[in-house]
């Protein structure tokens, strides 16, 4: 990819980072909870929409691989994804009850993940190789700067009007930029492969990824490193205020100066890894994991604030960098589509089971959150053999 192309495929992070940030993690649990919600409604939701959107990316992803013009169906796919989800989260917004908030969501997470399927094949179709690290990294750099400006928009709009203005304002957001892409995105590769039908399309990815072991590799361990990175961001803010001892009022400053950390690790790892190895970068960011959560698990809020945040910060940027970089290269040619599709299977998985695990573990009697992080200590652990057997 060209500097041009490179910056305008970058706005769809841009674009849809603050939607992480200010509607799934800030404004929807409140929404539950005021709609007469429960913390099971909170945890349950996320899970149900996931496992619609792993069943329809892997197909809509086959339809990219299938078609003769895939630029074609690709800029049509953000196009209207984009126009879906800003609508359903202004809709989301308005909600009155559980069931339009459900249906709303539910629109908006798979119209996002449509959108993540056709990006991320692009990606893999025409980034370079030996630039696919640093490729990634400029796109979850962009992305923590649209969260920024996104979520740090939503905030103020938030206290000058009221929430819904906010939530308003992250969908038009997203919108005006998430449509760039499909406005002037320009694609050079040719399909390099055709298949006949979409169930065709689907044993064959499945054929291959059962018969390529470095795809297999990664997509299991992209379940175990995923599960304890989301276990560590889910409960975030709680182990702020438990763990770490900061109050209550400082928590949402607190997490934000990860946010720079985040950019700078995000750019820094995934260019080291094109240069050393992507693997090699993924192992070591790994390794960092492993050492952040058991000095916070003996430590706790021996540790210095800041030093807790930039750290954890700078890993999370570098992992999803190298993560997404990594696969992009490992991918067959032909089946980019299928199996960013088929990966949205792992991803969900890869976020639930540890948060479930951690919580479960934490809420027992004598046990507290702080020793329930062994959970994603474990998974991390479990996932640096799986590297063995990926070949770049």
């Amino acid at each position: 990819m060209d500097r041009k192309n490179t910056a305008i495929w970058s706005f769809y992070d841009f674009a849809t980072t603050p939607v992480a940030f200010a509607v799934n993690a800030m404004y929807l649990p409140l929404l539950i909870l005021s709609l007469g919600g429960t913390n099971f409604t909170i945890g349950i939701l996320p899970l149900i929409t996931g496992i619609v959107a792993a069943i329809w990316t892997p197909f809509l992803g086959t339809l990219i691989d299938k078609s003769k013009t895939p630029k074609t169906i690709r800029k049509g796919i953000v196009f209207l994804s984009s126009l879906f989800a800003s609508i359903s989260i202004i809709v989301l917004a308005n909600s009155v009850s559980l069931t339009g908030l459900f249906l709303s969501f539910t629109t908006m997470s798979i119209s996002i993940q449509s959108g993540w399927t056709a990006m991320n094949s692009y990606l893999s179709c025409e980034g370079e190789g030996e630039r696919m690290g640093s490729l990634s990294g400029i796109g979850i750099t962009m992305g923590y700067l649209g969260g920024a400006f996104g979520a740090g928009g939503a905030l103020l709009i938030e206290l000058t009007y009221n929430r819904t203005s906010a939530m308003i304002f992250v969908g038009i957001f997203l919108f005006i930029f998430a449509i760039i892409p499909s406005l002037f995105l320009t694609e050079h590769s040719e399909p390099t492969k055709n298949i006949s039908s979409v169930i065709g399309g689907l044993k064959a990815g499945g054929k291959e990824m059962w018969n390529n072991s470095s795809v297999r590799a990664y997509l299991v361990g992209s379940i175990l490193w995923g599960d304890a990175i989301s276990t560590v961001v889910t409960f975030a803010s709680i182990l702020a205020i438990e763990v770490l001892l900061i109050p209550t009022v400082s928590v949402t400053f607190f997490l934000a100066t990860a946010l720079p950390a985040a950019m700078v690790g995000a750019y820094v790892q995934g260019k080291a890894g094109d240069r050393f190895g992507l693997v090699r970068l993924q192992r070591i960011n790994l390794i960092l994991w492993m050492v952040g959560i058991f000095v916070i698990i003996i430590g706790g809020n021996m540790i210095p604030s800041i030093l807790v945040t930039s750290g954890a910060g700078f890993v999370l940027g570098g992992n999803l960098a190298l993560s997404r970089g990594l696969f992009a290269k490992i991918i067959p040619d032909g089946m980019e589509g299928r199996f960013f599709g088929i990966s949205a299977i792992f991803v969900f998985f890869g976020g639930a089971i540890g948060p479930l695990l951690t919580g479960f573990i934490a809420d027992l009697p004598g046990m507290t959150l702080q020793i329930a992080l062994v959970v994603p200590l474990l998974f991390v652990i479990a996932s640096i053999p799986t590297l063995n057997y990926i070949k770049e």
